[in-house]
């Protein structure tokens, strides 16, 4: 069955394909999935609409076709619709890859026979034997139809097992277009999202069109930030939910929650260290950054991460005085809430792109007494899944921070960053404020009766945060040192 002549057939199938975008942005907000590609550009653009990546990294590719001209697609409609030239193009180019034609209108024999492909014992020749030609004459024909229109000959070993490896990685799809499907979409947006259901589609059904995320893989970290931003659209949370994201977004404010009261003036500064840490990640280096204590290290973390947030980029960050590492680093993601390690977990959720682990307060392990060894052995842990991770070609760093004291003279954080030619940590020392920071902070009008000691006091970020505050309670009295 077709649709409509003229324009209300393109608006008919323009609306069929953007639902079945939101089904797949669901899909990924409940990381189902890992990414989203609508409308790709490239070898990949002919005949795909979609490529969805899945959990394992198989990409799959996509091509919307809601209608055909009869009430189920034959293998001569899927080669005169040029869905079989497109099948074949891709799974020859890309070995791993799949294809799967979406539709409200199924191809029941045809799928049949991929669904027996994928569910046989690997031999082409008992693949034809017992699942197509001991099945009935409509298999037979449908398989020859098949391989005649790819230019295939099923007597050919060779292109009978090609045949065979094409039809294992085809799949149907079938999405009705009808009330019911809509429906369902807004129980599942329902499910996922806080909200109107209504609203969520809508906005999820045009997001790519005007976000400017046509051609480019959709990530869940970014699909939910712009929720939140824009719509104060929020995943729900469920008992017992492992999904990633959530998580890291809650540990994210917690460590932003932890530091903003203590930021002079509840304002960020900002540091040069920021600006070398952030050329070390860059450069694909782990960063230590090391400081006496009250020189705004974790200032210097919270503007970091600050700026990761404004560029998208996936951050974990973890406060290792509150959140003590035990037993391995899987235990220590769980313990978080996370479904395996923190590095895992981050690596997971980049989905190819930059990342930083950054954990906050290194030298608090040292104090911990008895689980002071397992606790650095996690960090240890962690650093070595960082680094296996960047071989595999994945971006991620770790940023440690901790006071230089213990830098350089604990003995298992000096292990932790002993150096040799493949690994090498970036120390990014935090030092105290110069007289022309400290000058910029209070004004000239409170720096100049300042004598040289209490200058050098005030230089100490947690002293001057504390002094600021005494001022503003109407507590101060001149500043004696």
């Amino acid at each position: 069955m077709a649709f409509e002549p003229g324009g209300m057939s393109e608006k008919l199938g323009n609306r069929y394909e953007s639902r079945w975008v939101a089904k797949q942005l669901l899909r990924l907000l409940n990381e189902e999935i890992r990414s989203v590609t609508v409308e790709p550009i490239g070898p990949d653009e002919q005949g795909v609409d979609l490529i969805v990546v899945d959990k394992t990294g198989i990409r799959l590719l996509q091509q919307c076709k809601a209608r055909c001209d009869h009430n189920s697609w034959s293998v001569a409609a899927l080669r005169n619709k040029g869905i079989l030239g497109h099948l074949k193009a891709h799974l020859s180019k890309h070995l791993h890859d799949e294809f799967a034609l979406v539709s409200a209108i199924p191809a029941r024999t045809f799928a049949d026979i991929c669904e027996s492909a994928r569910n046989s014992n690997d031999n082409p020749k008992d693949f034809w034997r017992y699942q197509v030609e001991a099945i009935g004459e409509e298999r037979r024909k449908t398989f020859s139809a098949f391989c005649k229109a790819l230019e295939l000959d099923p007597q050919k070993d060779d292109d009978l097992a090609t045949a065979f490896d094409y039809l294992k990685r085809t799949h149907i799809e079938l999405f009705p277009d009808d009330h019911n499907t809509f429906s369902d979409l807004l129980t599942r947006a329902g499910f996922i999202l806080t909200g109107e259901p209504k609203s969520a589609i809508s906005i999820l059904t045009t997001y790519a069109n005007k976000n400017d995320m046509y051609r480019k893989p959709i990530c869940v970290d970014q699909l939910r930030r712009h929720l939140k931003e824009k719509h104060d659209i929020h995943p729900k949370r469920l008992e017992h939910d492992s999904r990633i994201s959530p998580v890291i977004e809650d540990l994210q404010n917690q460590f932003f929650g932890s530091i903003n009261p203590g930021l002079i003036n509840r304002k960020i500064i900002s540091r040069g260290e920021t600006t070398r840490i952030i050329d070390a990640i860059d450069n694909g280096q782990d960063v230590v950054v090391h400081g006496a204590a009250g020189n705004g290290k974790s200032g210097v973390l919270y503007e970091l991460a600050e700026h990761l947030r404004q560029k998208n980029v996936p951050f974990l960050p973890i406060r290792l005085d509150t959140r003590v590492p035990g037993n391995t680093a899987k235990q220590f993601g769980q313990d978080l809430d996370l479904p395996e390690s923190p590095a895992h977990c981050l690596a997971g959720l980049a989905e190819g792109r930059k990342s930083v682990l950054i954990l906050d307060q290194l030298d608090a392990i040292r104090w911990t007494a008895s689980h002071s060894s397992t606790a650095m052995c996690v960090c240890k842990e962690l650093l070595r899944q960082t680094r296996s991770f960047r071989k595999d070609k994945k971006q991620i760093v770790i940023v440690f921070a901790c006071r230089t004291f213990d830098l350089e003279n604990d003995p298992d954080i000096k292990n932790l960053f002993a150096e040799n030619s493949e690994n090498v940590v970036v120390k990014v020392p935090v030092a105290a404020f110069s007289d022309e920071q400290l000058k910029d902070v209070i004004g000239p009008d409170a720096f100049v009766p300042l004598n040289g000691h209490q200058k050098r006091v005030l230089s100490c970020p947690h002293n001057l945060a504390i002094w600021l505050e005494i001022k503003k309670e109407g507590n101060y009295s001149p500043l004696s040192a």
